[in-house]
């Protein structure tokens, strides 16, 4: 599965709320996110799986690995996203062109890294939810 978007910023013209509506909306869902990993991970320890599935252990092991690395992957993220929430308000303060055009650039930073992170998890479901649909019981 491909990536089907491109990052595009619209940081420009937004406003002060905007922008911190879009950073708590992001927040949200990465901690939606850290709970429905944890589902995925219960889920694999369950007997559910079709007897006599070729390398099962180890695929279910993988999985459960690459959801280890995105539930720390999302808890890094909350606390860049709960920092750069933060630092939305210091935005108001700045008067001038160059703190205003390096605050937009670690917005872009922020919500790209985000954007990215977010294409990596869908990756990840598409994935597990082709596997799971082939090795559950019916």
């Amino acid at each position: 599965m491909e990536t089907l978007l491109a990052y595009k910023s619209f940081t420009d013209n937004k406003s002060i709320e905007e922008l911190q509506y879009s950073i708590a909306t992001d927040i949200t869902s990465l901690e939606n996110l850290k709970f429905e990993l944890q589902f995925y991970k219960v889920l694999l320890e369950k007997p559910i799986f079709k007897p006599q599935v070729i390398n099962l252990y180890e695929t279910l092991v993988k999985f459960k690995n690459e959801i280890q690395a995105l539930h720390e992957n999302s808890t890094d993220f909350l606390h860049d996203l709960s920092t750069h929430a933060n630092q939305i308000g210091t935005k108001i303060e700045c008067e001038d062109l160059a703190c205003d055009h390096f605050f937009i650039k670690e917005h872009d930073a922020v919500k790209l890294k985000i954007f990215n992170f977010k294409e990596k998890i869908f990756i990840f479901k598409f994935r597990l939810f082709q596997y799971l649909e082939s090795v559950i019981n019916s």
